[in-house]
């Protein structure tokens, strides 16, 4: 397995319509105006939605800038034509030694949903974790009422592994969780496809 390297010594990396590059403390307002969005926190937070201080989460974003860990690496996504800032993705819960990971992500500004920059953010995130950390298993994992996270790790050919029954309790009912995973293997299987598809498309 690839020796992971800090986020904040990589170059930015691209894919489709966007840009992955390291978190940078300039942009602290907007992380902090999406990390306060009740609307977001309902689609990928488990605990109660309660709105967080400036202080409190600047000390927060500011670890993740200045001491990213080798476990944990967090990109920001920008739109790759005008490099506004879109959104956040993650690698977390990461092995070495077993080489898996658990990965995710949140297009917060809400005029880029269903424009694609998931589907793109998704894909370059799969590249980073198969190709630059050669990770043997990458691992999401979702509410069910979270429709457009589940058809985007769908569509990448995620096996649902598992669910957490009733896991969740919110707007007055239980709601399960659900496991997904998708191996190298099988990573491979859908690039080589997709090439092959791509080069019959151009001939």
């Amino acid at each position: 397995m690839n020796d992971p390297v800090p986020i904040r010594e990589q170059t930015p990396i691209a894919e489709g319509c966007v840009r992955f590059t390291p978190l940078q403390m300039e942009n602290i307002h907007t992380h902090f105006r999406w990390n306060n969005d009740p609307e977001l926190n309902r689609l990928d937070s488990e605990e109660p939605y309660e709105e967080e201080s400036f202080g409190a989460f600047k000390t927060r974003f500011e670890q993740l800038c200045v001491k990213p860990t080798l476990t944990q690496h967090h990109f920001e996504i920008h739109d790759i034509d005008d490099d506004t800032l879109i959104g956040v993705a993650y690698v977390a819960r990461m092995s070495t030694h077993h080489e898996h990971a658990l990965v995710g992500l949140t297009i917060g500004e809400k005029e880029y949903w269903g424009e694609g920059y998931g589907r793109d953010s998704l894909r370059l995130l799969l590249r980073y974790c198969f190709e630059s950390l050669d990770l043997h298993r990458v691992s999401a994992e979702t509410f069910e009422y979270n429709t457009a996270w589940r058809d985007l790790v769908e569509g990448r050919g995620f096996v649902r592994e598992g669910v957490a029954r009733e896991y969740l309790y919110r707007d007055g009912q239980y709601w399960d969780k659900i496991h997904y995973a998708l191996l190298d293997d099988e990573y491979w299987a859908q690039e080589e496809a997709s090439g092959a598809s791509a080069v019959a498309s151009a001939g």
